[in-house]
């Protein structure tokens, strides 16, 4: 993982920190929080994506534009957003695996293999390197950033594998958490429902939440309840 971050290139005025797993082809969520939560200048916005099309559109705006917003030029570079081209899940180390890349709507790839409930055809099968978030937060700078604002995730399946995977870390570093509970649509994905993602993270100290901004799954660490008000969140668009 550290081949992939250098936190010695964020800016120092950058003073809060958003993740966003699951970008898409246009990151959509990461150009709403920058949009709506950047007054002051002081984000900065980790994206994980390992659908190297994704990728590719967001860097060079090669955009089909289903979505409303698409991240903009001036927020792609060190100053503002790391994209990290790996996908996340619960790995104790890391392991090349296989994903599944689909043919009409790109952000519906994923780790697991799409079924005919998608409505979607396979497009190609790539090797991805795979690691948890716990590789992340081992070398995260928690001596400059105490607590992480938002982790969204959107990984077609493997929402629950990668709470896992960050193990107690979410419970002592992460304020707010919108997970999508997808179990349909891809094989061996039944256990990446709601019942499931709401059950662990209760373990992790977090409480189930209806927000105005989210449409999936919404928790908040009941740890951090005294920044409820201060943090902006928003899974929608």
């Amino acid at each position: 993982m550290n081949k992939y971050i250098d936190f010695n290139n964020i800016p120092l005025n950058k003073k809060r920190i958003k993740i966003d797993i699951g970008l898409s082809y246009g990151a959509p969520h990461t150009q709403i929080w920058f949009e709506n939560d950047n007054i002051n200048d002081d984000l900065y916005v980790f994206g994980f994506e390992p659908n190297i099309y994704n990728v590719q559109n967001i860097l060079n705006k090669n955009i089909v534009n289903y979505h409303t917003h698409v991240l903009e030029n001036k927020y792609i570079d060190n100053n503002h957003f790391s994209l990290i081209n790996v996908a996340l899940s619960n790995v104790k180390e890391m392991k090349e695996m296989d994903f599944y890349c689909t043919n009409n709507d790109p952000g519906t790839s994923s780790l697991y293999c799409p079924n005919n409930n998608l409505n979607d055809k396979i497009k190609e099968i790539i090797k991805v390197p795979v690691y948890s978030l716990k590789h992340f937060f081992d070398i995260f700078d928690w001596n400059r950033f105490p607590y992480i604002e938002y982790i969204k995730i959107d990984a077609q399946g493997s929402d629950f594998d990668i709470l896992i995977g960050a193990e107690d870390y979410l419970k002592n570093k992460v304020v707010y958490i919108t997970a999508e509970p997808e179990s349909l649509q891809y094989d061996n994905t039944q256990h990446n429902n709601l019942n499931n993602i709401k059950n662990y993270l209760e373990t992790q100290d977090f409480i189930f939440i209806n927000h105005p901004n989210t449409k999936d799954p919404t928790f908040i660490n009941k740890n951090f309840l005294y920044l409820k008000d201060k943090i902006y969140i928003s899974q929608v668009g």
